[in-house]
């Protein structure tokens, strides 16, 4: 893929302007919704702060080093991987650290890439952002229609965009309040079949780390 793949942290949240239900990206956020969003909102935090503070008991504070994040990363139907896959473990001073790994496919002039970050060693810089991708957040405009769906895999949530005037989608998912996986396909907008390859990943597997 020729533009790099970025989990969009800032773009979702100058994005959240609809309700917390299902409406569309022009209906503006009223005031006296503002409690019932924030109040889902501090659910969610507490939730991902609670699954951290009992891996913390068990003495699991660190993200795996991405060489085992790899193990994760799914095979493709009818597609071929472009090269091994890549990775990186990052630490910073005042955030804790994280670890990543990402695999791009090919087939023909289609393209798929998976990208894997375990933030379990920052999990305070990221409980807000995926919080806010579990709250049902919807939006539809000319470009792009986007929303949480329900793949039907325990503490797995998934948010799903499509993009209206390319050939592309992508699909999040919140993997125990611990994982970030993006999957991206370009050369089809195909929702569906993104849905199926993240079926075919070992996701409970790493829900129960």
């Amino acid at each position: 893929m020729k533009r790099k793949l970025v989990i969009p942290f800032l773009l979702f949240i100058m994005a959240c302007g609809g309700r917390d239900k299902g409406v569309e990206k022009n209906e503006d956020l009223s005031v006296t919704d503002l409690p019932e969003v924030a109040k889902k909102m501090g659910e969610e935090v507490k939730q991902a702060q609670d699954r951290w503070a009992e891996r913390k008991a068990k003495g699991d504070t660190l993200a795996m080093p991405y060489k085992d994040l790899q193990a994760y990363l799914p095979d493709v139907n009818g597609y071929a991987k472009d090269g091994g896959p890549k990775g990186s473990q990052v630490n910073m001073p005042g955030m804790g650290s994280w670890s990543q790994t990402d695999q791009e496919y090919s087939n023909g002039d289609k393209r798929i890439k998976v990208q894997i970050v375990d933030y379990n060693a920052s999990q305070m810089a990221f409980s807000g952002v995926t919080a806010m991708y579990k709250m049902g957040y919807s939006m539809e405009d000319d470009n792009e229609k986007s929303g949480t769906v329900d793949i039907g895999i325990k503490d797995v949530a998934a948010y799903e965009t499509i993009y209206k005037k390319d050939k592309r989608s992508k699909l999040v998912l919140i993997v125990a309040d611990r994982f970030m996986i993006e999957l991206e396909n370009e050369g089809s907008e195909d929702a569906e079949f993104l849905r199926s390859v993240a079926k075919n990943m070992k996701l409970s597997e790493l829900a129960a780390r």
